[in-house]
């Protein structure tokens, strides 16, 4: 069963007083289950592709469909409601709020879930010490490396279970040994059903997916 559909999907941007064709009549479709990385040079449409997969930015054209629903078609808040429901993101930066604890900012998106959601300050804990952080979990950002910071963050996408997992060079900037236990931790979330999409420069990475995309001035050059 397809998880995403997207259909003649179009996306343009004003650059340099040039209009920039981020995702050109895009069409493709994620199973659910599946765990897809995304390679292609800067500019390929890769960061783009994911935010209009996560309702963060609206297409010029096409349709979108998550869970068999057009988030295009949604209001403001029902996309919201869905993404908080059903997606969980990890971007480039841990973006980390600095006045917070790891394990505050971890239960970052219990704001925005439905009141009466019980044990997921106990699920944040779980998150935190599944990444190798339960040691730091009262500690602030500042007194965190930049890897663990972003371990901070994947565990914060996870709070909610979500069905599809987005990540935006989730490994960027960090060492093998990091990336590799970040990679580990999403291949045992893919076996246990979380769809996942991965966008990286990073073609190692591709061994560890159960599909390949590559893209090229925002279209599909080669899947695999």
């Amino acid at each position: 069963m397809n998880m995403i559909v997207l259909e003649n999907v179009r996306k343009q941007y004003q650059s340099g007083g040039q209009m920039v064709e981020a995702l050109q009549d895009f069409s493709g479709a994620f199973g659910a289950g599946e765990f897809v990385v995304i390679t292609g040079r800067s500019g390929a449409g890769k960061s783009t592709l994911l935010s209009v997969i996560g309702g963060l930015i609206r297409p010029d054209a096409g349709k979108v469909s998550v869970d068999r629903q057009d988030i295009w078609a949604l209001s403001d808040a029902e996309r919201s409601r869905l993404r908080c429901q059903r997606m969980g993101f990890v971007f480039q930066f841990a973006s980390l709020i600095p006045t917070l604890t790891v394990i505050e900012n971890v239960m970052l998106p219990a704001t925005f879930l439905p009141r009466g959601e019980a044990g997921l300050g106990n699920r944040a804990a779980e998150l935190l010490e599944r990444v190798g952080l339960k040691e730091q979990m009262r500690r602030m950002p500042w007194q965190l490396s930049g890897g663990q910071q972003k371990r901070v963050a994947v565990a914060r996408a996870l709070l909610h279970n979500p069905a599809v997992l987005l990540a935006d060079e989730p490994t960027a900037d960090l060492d093998v040994e990091t990336e590799n236990e970040i990679v580990d931790l999403f291949a045992e979330l893919n076996k246990s059903g979380t769809t996942i999409l991965l966008a990286t420069h990073n073609t190692d990475l591709v061994s560890r997916a159960t599909r390949h995309l590559v893209l090229t001035g925002g279209r599909i050059a080669r899947a695999s």
